[in-house]
């Protein structure tokens, strides 16, 4: 570039010398020395840069737009390279890792029925039914999922509670309802609650040999029996979790925390100080990282036992109206379903467990996974029979491919799957929660999973006593 400036700077000095030395001569013209630099000096310099000025602009936007083709293409080139070390970072072998957990109890309710009927008449395709009390903006009956036998407690729960909406209400009977079906773990666990404080904590101690009619208005002394002290693994405490819509984050009660934990000082014996009552909010988006973190706490907590349960009403008129201004195919659900679990570490007196829970990660091989932990898993393969529970949506085109291109190539096809997501209703907030507790109540004697296609690697898997005793008899 600055030799074709020179150049034509040059040629142009040239010429312009030559034809005003010329013109001069002819005119017999003395120059001074300012008219030489003009003519012999500025006049070329400046018409060379006029001449030139095209292609100079031309030339410098050309080099501007390549030099910022350049700088993109190297951002292009780093974010690539980024992404391929992530990729490869992603693609290192990482070592499996299990989470282990106790399983007492657990339970499941919903308008199909309780525990194992769910599954039957999941699998049998059963449709929601039509509600005589619900209805759409035209005032005719709506399709819903009700829990009919919840109606005839709802009589007795509206005479006591005329504060809360209908909804509230629901949920509360439907937690009762739950904590009910585990009333022989909390039994015992409230057995061993007293026994531990006996022997370990003298001022829980002191608060159980108190008189238990300062306690309990309903203690009949004619049934008072003395609290023996014996050792027993140390219990501390009894931790009741509510998972909850997020939707009801504003409209919970807050005095029904307190209610519960004298609910099972009364029904329980058990001293307030040993109960811790919690609520979490759960919506679509944390609804699998809260149930995770949920269970890494319980796993690390080895004096503590822990009663969950996953609650979910939308059987509401006013509530039902809030959604059909968004869809007019609104389809309101409840249900509920609840687990009793502890760390591996801590034994029960009279209470043993039913299953264990396994939350797994980076599992790239699920079948080889499931045989050292399954010694039948290949004649399991070989049946019809549902041993996975999937937690996503099956109208979605993309969960039948992605569940193929994860689990296909490890035998396992989609008649081997169960979808819970479209007999739950319209909210999506606790539906991933029902169906992982809802895996609970799948086949008894084998090994059942709860997977997500959002979380290809991650697993939670169920196996029953027998079964890991029988590997532990086999491994010895």
């Amino acid at each position: 570039m600055i030799k074709v400036i020179v150049s034509t700077i040059l040629a142009l000095i040239l010429i312009t010398s030559s034809l005003v030395i010329y013109y001069w001569r002819d005119v017999q013209y003395d120059p001074t020395g300012m008219d030489m630099l003009q003519f012999f000096i500025l006049l070329p310099v400046c018409a060379g840069l006029l001449l030139l000025s095209p292609w100079l602009i031309y030339t410098s936007l050309k080099a501007y737009q390549t030099g910022k083709a350049q700088k993109l293409e190297a951002a292009k080139n780093k974010e690539q390279h980024l992404q391929q070390q992530s990729e490869l970072e992603k693609n290192k072998e990482k070592p499996v890792e299990e989470l282990t957990l106790k399983v007492y109890s657990s339970a499941a309710i919903h308008s199909f029925g309780e525990n194992q009927d769910i599954i039957d008449a999941m699998q049998a395709f059963k449709s929601p039914e039509l509600d005589e009390t619900l209805a759409n903006h035209y005032g005719l009956p709506i399709l819903s999922y009700r829990i009919r036998s919840l109606d005839e407690l709802l009589p007795e729960a509206e005479e006591n509670d005329t504060l809360h909406s209908m909804r509230v209400q629901r949920i509360n009977l439907l937690i009762q309802q739950q904590m009910e079906q585990h009333s022989e773990s909390l039994y015992h666990i409230a057995t061993h609650l007293r026994k531990s404080a006996m022997f370990y904590d003298a001022e829980t101690a002191y608060q159980y040999r108190m008189h238990p009619g300062w306690i309990n208005e309903q203690f009949d002394e004619e049934k008072e029996t003395d609290i023996p002290v014996e050792q027993v693994a140390r219990l501390n405490k009894l931790n009741l979790h509510i998972l909850l819509p997020a939707t009801l984050i504003h409209l919970w009660p807050d005095e029904t925390q307190q209610k519960l934990i004298e609910q099972l000082e009364q029904q329980y014996e058990i001293v307030q100080s040993q109960i811790h009552v919690e609520f979490h909010y759960v919506d679509h988006n944390n609804a699998y990282s809260l149930w995770m973190n949920l269970l890494n706490d319980i796993q690390q907590q080895n004096e503590l036992v822990s009663l969950v349960i996953a609650v979910q009403s939308e059987i509401d008129q006013e509530w039902l109206e809030q959604q059909l201004w968004q869809s007019e195919q609104y389809l309101p659900g409840e249900y509920a379903a609840s687990i009793c679990l502890s760390s591996l570490q801590l034994s029960i007196e009279d209470l043993t467990e039913i299953k264990t829970i396994k939350f797994v990660k980076h599992v790239k091989n699920i079948s080889e996974y499931l045989k050292k932990k399954s010694p039948n898993f290949a004649d399991l393969l070989q049946q019809e029979a549902a041993f996975i529970l999937f937690l996503d949506d099956p109208l979605q085109i993309s969960t039948a491919k992605k569940v193929q291109q994860y689990l296909g190539k490890f035998g396992i096809e989609l008649h081997h799957g169960l979808y819970c997501y479209a007999y739950l209703g319209g909210a999506t907030e606790m539906k991933a929660l029902f169906g992982i507790l809802l895996c609970m109540q799948m086949n008894e004697d084998v090994i059942t999973l709860a997977y997500s296609v959002q979380h290809p690697q991650t697993f939670f898997v169920y196996q029953p006593v027998s079964m890991v005793e029988e590997l532990e008899q086999n491994a010895a």
